[in-house]
């Protein structure tokens, strides 16, 4: 299936797969799990071999995807403002 990203923010990418989304990290041009488990990184630019990253249950609906990405990207946010 075709994997696009649908949205970014700092270094998280939310990533649409049909009607499921996951959110994954972008750091030194690799792509990353956020969810635990599995931590070896992909190459950014090779979307589909997003499942050695992700596991199926990390798929979740776009209502559920979209609350956690806005919720991580909020705690970055808060970070970097407290670090200035």
């Amino acid at each position: 299936m075709n994997e696009k990203i649908v949205e970014q923010a700092g270094t998280h990418l939310l990533i649409a797969r049909g009607d499921r989304f996951v959110i994954v990290e972008r750091r030194n041009n690799r792509l990353y799990n956020c969810h635990g488990g599995k931590r070896d990184g992909i190459a950014a630019d090779n979307l589909a071999a997003i499942e050695e990253i992700v596991d199926e249950t990390d798929w979740v609906n776009e209502t559920a995807a979209r609350r956690a990405f806005n919720e991580v990207v909020s705690r970055g946010t808060e970070l970097s403002e407290r670090m200035r």
